[in-house]
């Protein structure tokens, strides 16, 4: 079953026709036709992980951290639109994110206080569409079912594109949360801001990807690329 089929088994029957309505507008069963270079351009920075974790693996610090010279290189490597000179992974949240996205997703491991690739992450490192398909199939792996629901749904705001507001996005997705049944506690809907942090890391992994157009997004508007577009399609294209 696909993703989008799962979610809607668990709508509301009121909710599906516009759901419909959203995935042809999505384009979500499109062929993915994204050219390898664009593919290319999207994972430069799990490449870049990738090779330089290497063959002979990273030793992390005592507290499990990557290196500060590995992350004064990250910086200088990696164009994240993140100015600063922080030289700390705990002080670089989408670096580190990436390192523990790349380890759910069995592209790295941790050994004995090394950081190694995995044999998947070996030969996807040097193989950048294999490397695109793969992180679209898996980006929205998490232990948290309500954390999973919230990263489909973005994609499928992704997908759709059409506007880049990120109030709207937000408030869209708090709605759409509400659709297959995730509240707060005392029943009432998610505001815009608690539905956002389901999917903030993600967001960011995603806006380091390409999804969105760092020099022309801000904070307030995210605006979708057509790779991001497209990786989103082929997301939720994937089995659930």
């Amino acid at each position: 079953m696909k993703v989008t089929q799962e979610l809607e088994t668990r709508m509301h029957p009121d909710s599906v026709a516009g759901f419909r309505l959203v995935l042809a507008e999505a384009r979500v069963a499109d062929t993915i036709l994204l050219p390898v270079r664009a593919m290319e351009r999207m994972v430069t920075p799990v490449q870049w992980m990738l090779r330089r974790v290497g063959a002979h693996g990273i030793r992390l610090t005592q507290a499990g951290y990557l290196p500060p010279a590995v992350v004064v290189e990250a910086r200088a490597q990696l164009d994240w639109g993140r100015p600063g000179t922080a030289n700390r992974e705990s002080n670089f949240l989408p670096l580190l994110e990436l390192r523990a996205h790349l380890r759910t997703v069995g592209l790295l491991r941790v050994s004995h206080g090394m950081l190694l690739q995995t044999s998947r992450g070996r030969a996807l490192a040097e193989a950048p569409r294999e490397l695109w398909w793969h992180l679209a199939r898996t980006v929205d792996q998490s232990r948290d079912p309500a954390e999973t629901d919230a990263i489909r749904l973005l994609l499928l705001l992704i997908a759709r594109r059409g506007f880049d507001e990120s109030d709207l996005f937000k408030q869209l997705l708090a709605l759409s949360l509400e659709t297959v049944g995730w509240v707060r506690r005392d029943g009432d809907p998610l505001s815009a801001e608690a539905a956002f942090d389901l999917v903030l890391p993600k967001w960011r992994l995603l806006r380091g990807l390409g999804v969105f157009d760092l020099g022309a997004s801000s904070y307030r508007r995210w605006i979708v690329t057509p790779g991001g577009a497209a990786f989103a399609r082929a997301a939720l294209q994937s089995e659930a």
